[in-house]
């Protein structure tokens, strides 16, 4: 059986995150209408780069304190939050973005020249 880690895990997500519901497109897939998340996002899924690698973590509660420097000063936390949740999904770091059951620390910030998600993901007790 596998033991909940007790110590944080922190890593960098070097791109600029967008958020996944702004711009999102509905489509039908075989007769039943399904919302795709925005172009911006999937691209920033696909090109970001995770530095140092994280490996799926434990299936437990987790506070997620991210420092978002975004490239411009646009858009709402809880889009970024969002995005990045589903992301962290996505990238197989999380089962499931559920786990995440707080934002405690999480700011709003801006870095033309270097966007990037400063993450620090720690286990919380319920």
């Amino acid at each position: 059986m596998t033991q909940p880690s007790r110590s944080a895990v922190e890593f960098v997500v070097y791109g600029a995150c967008r958020t996944k519901k702004n711009s999102g497109t509905i489509i039908r897939v075989r007769g039943k209408l399904r919302l795709i998340p925005s172009k911006p996002w999937s691209r920033w899924v696909k090109g970001a780069v995770v530095i140092p690698r994280v490996s799926r973590l434990v299936d437990q509660p987790y506070n997620c304190c991210a420092l978002f420097y975004r490239d411009r000063n646009s858009g709402d936390a809880v889009g970024y939050q969002q995005g990045l949740a589903d992301a962290l999904e996505k990238w197989g770091i999380l089962s499931n973005d559920r786990f995440i059951t707080s934002w405690d620390g999480t700011r709003m910030l801006v870095d033309r020249e270097r966007p990037r998600v400063e993450v620090t993901l720690t286990p919380t007790t319920t």
